[in-house]
């Protein structure tokens, strides 16, 4: 149930900053994913598999990704409300 809530905090966290356009705060959680993810290298639990390398690349894509449908809204919102 945590993992479900946090997952959503996440995906509604950036998404509301794409939506403010936000460059610096869009970075800051993939950024915290990369950081995560060298801590738990360095700690020793995450070995070095195909899984383990393709889904850090899957999580931030999908995070500049979110971030970026954010954005669009934003900019289609804007353009409807100026004609």
């Amino acid at each position: 149930m945590l993992e479900i809530v946090m997952i959503v905090a996440i995906i509604s966290l950036q998404t509301f900053f794409g939506y403010i356009g936000n460059k610096i705060l869009g970075a800051l959680l993939p950024a915290a994913l990369i950081v995560v993810y060298f801590y738990f290298i360095v700690q020793g639990q995450i070995h070095f598999s195909i899984i383990d390398i393709v889904l850090p690349i899957v999580g931030l894509m999908a995070l500049i990704s979110i971030w970026a449908g954010g954005r669009k809204t934003k900019l289609r919102k804007t353009k409807v409300q100026e004609k």
